[in-house]
């Protein structure tokens, strides 16, 4: 009897290290397997959850990059408008954000430099014209007396030297007087661009003539049809010559500014279709802001990256005509890369969990296994698959949300 004890005692012991032994080396191989995470949901949790499947297949997939972004007046179409002289703003007829067309008058300055420039204009001029006025006369009075010695010539009286010396006075005196109609009407010509170099208008010049006052102001007008971006001056400033004013861009046509990431430089090419969403506020139609597209091609690709923020800069052109887009306002750029042939998934089946992407693959009825999901390149409908699912199998592609929710429910179990 002691014996049958002792042997029993012997095998049970024997049994419980076999079982430690098992139990050991059945934590350590689970424990390198990869977690395969099983969601069973009955029909009512379906329903409520709102399931919806579709089956993996390869298609021809419209690749697509979103770069955020920027729109941004165009440089060659933007016009800084500078005062040309030293002088007071006496007044300032745009604002921000009014449009303009080509010589609207922008801002009226008095400047005693111009008042300057028509003084010393008429001190020349007035001397000039009372020259061109007395050769005038003396060619007037040559010209009579020419006549008469031609009269007297021919009937004989007058000799033929008295004639021709009468007829090189006039020649002469004609040449004297156009002489200095030149000077004068040069003298018109130099200070009526000096003016306009100031920014006086070509009527300054002849109103200085007619009334022989000088008239100190200037008045400085757009050089094309745009939007008053900046207005930097207001009425009553001492300004000096060179001081920025105003900032006028057509913004027909603007250009959306996009910083793509290093790793999607290589797939960057001029001529790209583009694709802008904005958000967009409208007061009668929505208090709340909504999406918005514009579309357009890339103009711009630089040529290296910035080296502080490791980003490629690229613009596209897009079409403004109803002044819709602002310059400054952020957007998202969307570039069609091109087209390639690949597993897809739908964007809704995929859901996000810290660093990782997963997939809900109904694996039999009410039974969802959840996979990690390598994905490559997107559209606004489908990614692809890089790893992680297999062509035929069917993945949650709405209702994924309530599954990740059930998964973290399990993780904190």
């Amino acid at each position: 009897m002691q014996k049958s004890v002792i042997k029993l005692v012997n095998i049970l012991l024997i049994l419980f290290v076999a079982i430690n032994i098992s139990g050991c080396g059945f934590k350590h191989d689970k424990k390198d397997l990869p977690e395969v995470k099983l969601i069973t949901l009955d029909a009512e949790q379906e329903k409520n959850a709102k399931i919806e499947t579709e089956t993996l297949k390869e298609q021809l997939l419209q690749l697509r990059i979103t770069i955020p972004a920027q729109f941004k007046a165009m440089h060659k179409l933007l016009d800084r408008t500078y005062a040309p002289i030293d002088g007071k703003v006496i007044e300032v007829f745009v604002e921000p954000g009014d449009i303009v067309k080509k010589g609207q008058t922008l801002i009226q300055i008095k400047s005693d430099a111009i008042g300057q420039i028509q003084l010393d204009f008429l001190d020349k001029y007035i001397y000039a014209d009372s020259n061109v006025k007395q050769m005038t006369a003396q060619y007037n009075l040559s010209v009579q007396n020419y006549r008469r010695e031609n009269t007297l010539f021919h009937e004989g009286i007058s000799s033929k030297s008295e004639y021709q010396v009468a007829y090189a006075q006039m020649l002469k005196d004609k040449a004297n007087l156009d002489s200095l109609r030149i000077q004068r009407n040069t003298l018109v010509q130099v200070y009526a661009q000096r003016v306009a170099l100031y920014g006086g208008s070509g009527s300054t010049i002849n109103r200085a003539i007619s009334t022989k006052r000088i008239y100190p102001y200037i008045t400085l007008c757009s050089n094309k049809n745009g939007v008053v971006l900046n207005r930097l001056v207001n009425p009553g400033e001492i300004i000096n010559q060179n001081r920025e004013l105003f900032n006028i861009a057509d913004l027909s046509t603007i250009w959306l500014v996009g910083y793509a990431f290093e790793k999607d430089a290589p797939l960057l090419k001029i001529g790209q279709n583009v694709i802008g969403v904005f958000e967009d506020t409208h007061a009668e139609t929505s208090i709340k802001s909504h999406s918005e597209t514009v579309k357009g091609k890339l103009s711009y690709v630089a040529s290296m990256l910035d080296t502080e923020r490791k980003t490629l800069e690229v613009i596209a052109d897009i079409p403004n005509k109803d002044f819709t887009l602002k310059p400054n306002m952020y957007a998202e750029m969307v570039v069609d890369i091109g087209k390639v042939e690949a597993l897809s998934v739908p964007n809704g089946a995929l859901q996000k969990y810290g660093d990782y992407n997963f997939a809900y693959v109904e694996v039999k009825p009410h039974v969802y296994e959840e996979r990690k999901v390598v994905i490559g390149q997107h559209n606004d409908k489908y990614s692809e698959v890089k790893s992680g699912l297999k062509k035929g199998e069917i993945v949650v592609s709405n209702g994924g949300f309530s599954l990740l929710g059930e998964s973290i429910k399990m993780r904190e179990e």
